[in-house]
């Protein structure tokens, strides 16, 4: 038997393939799924939640933002490492561990994006605000009709793109582009500039309620969005698992060796392996696979970096402009109220300007979670169900973009962006509290059980990600308290 075909066993499904691990293929041909991760980011927590947050409460929580992009990375870091180990998605590393666990976490994965509409409804608020039209509906509806306009345009360029992460790719590299821009040029402002010295010391101090206590006007119906927030300072809960299939699909580390989601109606059919790779501990591949891990570490910097510096710059704009004025996003004009921080540099220009990126912004962020989740479910049903596999990756991906389309068409009208965009950030958070210590005993304990020993990361790393999990889990037992 040759050294590719050897088979490799590791977990509760079937055994690895056998093969080299393939050269470094540079920079930029590399780069794209961490600006993907970072564009993907700027969306409810920046656009929507940090600015509730600092525009309702001032410094409270303010402090609480760094530490909560900051850990993101830890976890991103052990995502990378699997799929870059293996080339599998990482609800086939779920299934590995235990199936029965892969199955809790799929359960998880259906609540949190039961209610992903509100990302496209969001949307359809700054699109009805610019507008106008329909002319004479009121803002519940018009919102609704350009929700569906988003969803349209979102489903066909899934279904009618080549290759569907290429798509994906170039949009958040345009989106994520516009927006820095924008945001750059409205903090020179003199009156924006002026509240420095006041947004930044609360923005470096975590320990502020601790030190104060609660805001006097704590609400505690708002233990929800916060808990979002800190999700969502980054991606949070199965978002931040995406960032396993975009680098999947760029064919990144032993991912290399799986092919990609193409169009049924203008792509060509690409081989998607129902199993990983592992390598042998040869001199080579043990060269390849630092080069690898280097790169990874600095797509993921890139990533949460991006995410960094724009969420800081949504919450430093709501300091200055939203807070003195006591103005708070919600309902049914969700992204309205921020219109104010372009319109306050342009004027109506700068309002329009930023509705129209507000629109993108939480349209492709609707388009990206179709996508991501319904390579997460795809991923699921094959590593779960054998017999599913004679259907193909690419089949059930686009099973299951139908079904997510038409669960958000249902729940859309249901309640406003708002509360969806909520119980999405719960459990997505939840979930990121209980899979985090499950990817620690992956990649710390079964992936040096079939690899070589020098693909099990530091102790250093170990603490680092361990301190990240019993924090997200603390949070987690302390938002279960307030509300029940």
């Amino acid at each position: 038997m040759s050294a590719e075909t050897k088979l490799i066993s590791l977990g509760q499904q079937p055994p690895l393939k056998l093969s080299k691990v393939p050269v470094f293929v540079g920079l930029w041909a590399a780069m794209g799924p961490g600006v993907i991760w970072g564009a993907m980011a700027m969306g409810s927590g920046e656009l929507i939640w940090w600015p509730y947050v600092t525009a309702k409460y001032g410094p409270a929580f303010l402090g609480l933002l760094l530490p909560a992009c900051i850990m993101q990375y830890f976890v991103n870091q052990e995502i990378l490492r699997y799929t870059a180990a293996t080339g599998e998605g990482l609800f086939q590393g779920f299934a590995r561990f235990n199936k029965w666990f892969a199955g809790l976490m799929w359960i998880m994965l259906i609540m949190s994006f039961l209610w992903f509409g509100g990302l496209a409804s969001s949307g359809g608020t700054a699109l009805f605000s610019l507008t106008q039209f329909p002319a004479g509906w009121d803002a519940k509806t018009g919102s609704l009709f350009w929700a569906y306009v988003l969803i349209a345009l979102s489903v066909s360029a899934l279904v009618f793109g080549k290759v569907i992460y290429d798509i994906i790719e170039k949009l958040m590299m345009l989106i994520a582009s516009v927006t820095i821009l924008g945001l750059f040029s409205v903090i020179w402002f003199p009156e924006v500039l002026s509240t420095a010295n006041t947004f930044f010391p609360a923005y470096f101090n975590p320990f502020y309620v601790l030190q104060n206590g609660m805001p006097a006007n704590w609400d505690p119906k708002d233990a929800s969005s916060l808990l979002t927030g800190i999700a969502f300072a980054g991606m949070g809960g199965f978002f931040n698992v995406m960032y396993s299939y975009w680098i999947r699909d760029k064919g990144l580390g032993m991912a290399k060796y799986q092919g990609r989601i193409t169009s049924p109606v203008t792509g060509i059919p690409e081989k998607i392996s129902d199993t990983g790779f592992a390598f042998a501990d040869t001199e080579e591949n043990h060269k390849n696979w630092k080069e690898w891990l280097a790169y990874l570490r600095l797509d993921n910097f890139i990533a949460v970096g991006v995410n960094l510096v724009t969420v800081m710059m949504m919450a430093w704009l709501a300091w200055a402009l939203l807070m003195p004025k006591g103005e708070i996003p919600s309902g049914w004009k969700l992204v309205v109220a921020q219109s104010e921080f372009f319109g306050f540099a342009w004027g109506p220009i700068g309002t329009s300007l930023f509705l129209v990126v507000a629109a993108a912004y939480m349209g492709k962020i609707w388009l990206g979670v179709a996508d991501a989740s319904s390579r997460m479910h795809a991923d699921f049903i094959l590593s779960t169900f054998p017999q599913a596999q004679k259907y193909g990756f690419r089949t059930w991906y686009y099973v299951f973009v139908g079904i997510l389309t038409a669960i958000a068409v249902i729940t859309i009208p249901l309640a406003a962006p708002d509360t969806l965009l909520l119980m999405q950030g719960v459990f997505n958070y939840i979930s990121m509290a209980i899979y985090t210590p499950v990817l620690i005993y992956m990649n710390y304990v079964m992936l040096p059980k079939a690899f070589p020993q020098w693909v099990r990361p530091s102790n250093a790393a170990l603490i680092a990600v361990s301190v990240v999990a019993t924090i997200y889990l603390a949070i987690t037992i302390w938002y279960l308290t307030v509300v029940f």
